[in-house]
């Protein structure tokens, strides 16, 4: 049985390969296409984007493989296109059964489940659903008793809402992702891979979807795979990909549980000692205090090849990122001490900044800057705040009434400022995420570098515009220049 599996995005490039690395590559739609693969299924990978010809591409699918399955992924910014991309298939043939999952699905089923294109949603984690779902349908029964999955019946249209099954616990017994099947997609192979180590995060963050998501099944929430399982896959990745050299260990936080990072830290090391071109890591980090002081801790990360963390500050100002965001707990002071420790010992430092947060007003923006000025990063990646349904910001943002139509327009997600702010308007917004880097780094670095990084952030404004700029920087001696031009570390993308 033919099953295709749909992923969508307007972070692309212009082209028949519209995802620029391997680091583009999805776990969610990854790990179920890789579940259905290895149950027996024919399963083909399709990449939408805002420039694909939807019902030729879909149409034309259709006749060559005859799929009986389509399997479909969206947070909220990408279901307008998911549904378009529903309703076409269904417009088709409508004997194909259309199942879709993803954060939106999860946290709006109600809505969702409306929507008569759908036969089915995935509540939460479905790589062993899924693949029941499809075992039914190929044996010719209607779908029915299935956990996690909301199940709408063909004939009278009735919904069958099943119960949740606990979070996955053994996370060593899912399937490695197969990145092959994207390879197709993929405009050129880079020298960065990711590989997903852990599930669901600790904190309770008001513009993060964890802290709802952790509430759709029983069993515990924060999960990591073994050190040999992620060892394993990460040999498996440079055995198919001899070019890579980074990896970026994606879990929400490795500061958990000190234990299982320190037992990484000597799976990774006793590694790379093995290898002819040691390997560098990546990690994202959520410092508990205690940490952001912790010298031998970061030295445990460097001696095992993590030399790049990325950290979520999102404003500098401590009243917004304990009030509105509740972030974990520290002071600027700790943080900036913390930039500088990791300096001393050779690490990178990548931030991440949100603009144009529900309460905050131009004076709590211009902290953010003095912080991130202060902390003097490797790297900072600025975002505008996007309301995804079914955090506690977004409720926040709609009981401001701040919730226009206007505002939850997917287009440039977290890239275009919308909504006026008391004290902070979106004009203003707009130019800050425009003009940060220029605040950041004007005399650290040469004008040319934080000209061109503004260019950039300018053109992220228009997918289009944005795709078309990738594609012309795809080709190598022009990507040499942009990371020549940029402020990134050696290694990001």
């Amino acid at each position: 049985m033919n099953i295709c599996c749909v992923y969508t995005t307007d972070n692309y490039i212009a082209g028949k390969k519209p995802l620029v690395s391997l680091v583009k590559i999805p776990f969610g739609i990854s790990f179920i296409a890789t579940s259905l693969k290895n149950s027996g299924y024919d399963v083909q990978i399709l990449v939408i984007t805002p420039e694909t010809d939807i019902r030729r591409t879909i149409k034309g699918y259709i006749e060559e493989h005859h799929p009986r399955l389509f399997c479909l992924t969206s947070v909220s910014s990408q279901y307008p296109l998911i549904r378009d991309i529903a309703r076409t298939v269904r417009s088709i043939d409508d004997s194909i059964y259309l199942l879709l999952g993803g954060h939106h699905a999860s946290l709006n089923p109600e809505a969702t489940i409306k929507e008569p294109c759908f036969d089915a949603l995935c509540i939460g984690e479905g790589e062993f659903s899924v693949v029941e779902y499809a075992s039914q349908i190929q044996d010719g029964k209607t779908p029915s008793q299935i956990h996690n999955l909301w199940i709408r019946d063909k004939e009278n249209g009735t919904v069958e809402q099943n119960d949740s099954h606990p979070f996955i616990q053994d996370l060593d017994g899912l399937p490695f992702m197969d990145i092959k099947m994207w390879d197709r997609w993929i405009a050129h192979t880079t020298r960065v891979a990711q590989v997903l180590i852990g599930r669901g995060c600790p904190n309770t963050c008001t513009y993060c979807s964890n802290h709802a998501l952790a509430k759709l099944c029983g069993g515990k929430y924060v999960r990591f795979r073994s050190p040999d399982n992620i060892i394993e896959e990460i040999n498996r990745i440079i055995i198919d990909y001899p070019t890579v050299r980074y990896v970026r260990l994606q879990a929400e936080t490795l500061s958990i549980n000190l234990e299982y990072t320190y037992a990484l830290c000597d799976r990774l090391k006793e590694f790379n000692a093995g290898l002819k071109y040691p390997l560098s890591f990546q990690i994202n980090l959520s410092p508990g205090k205690g940490l952001l002081t912790d010298k031998e801790f970061l030295y445990r990360l460097k001696s095992a090849g993590i030399d790049n963390i990325s950290i979520g500050l999102e404003s500098g100002s401590e009243k917004v990122r304990n009030e509105i965001l509740k972030r974990p707990r520290y002071t600027n002071r700790d943080i900036i001490d913390f930039c500088n420790l990791a300096r001393t010992v050779g690490m990178h430092v990548k931030l991440n900044v949100l603009i144009g947060i529900p309460g905050e007003t131009l004076s709590d923006f211009q902290e953010t800057i003095a912080c991130v000025r202060d902390c003097n990063p490797q790297h900072v990646t600025p975002f505008i705040f996007y309301p995804y349904p079914g955090t506690k910001l977004y409720n926040m943002a709609r009981n401001m009434n701040l919730l226009s139509e206007d505002l939850v327009n997917p287009t440039a997600e977290r890239k275009i400022s919308r909504p006026d702010l008391p004290g902070f308007s979106k004009k203003q917004i707009q130019r800050e995420f425009i003009l940060f880097y220029y605040h950041v780094y004007r005399g650290r670095l040469p004008f040319y570098m934080i000209a061109a990084r503004a260019i950039r952030e300018f053109m992220f404004i228009d997918p289009k515009i944005n795709a078309r700029f990738k594609k012309v920087f795809n080709y190598s001696f022009l990507r040499n220049l942009r990371h020549k031009l940029s402020t990134d570390p050696p290694h990001h993308l």
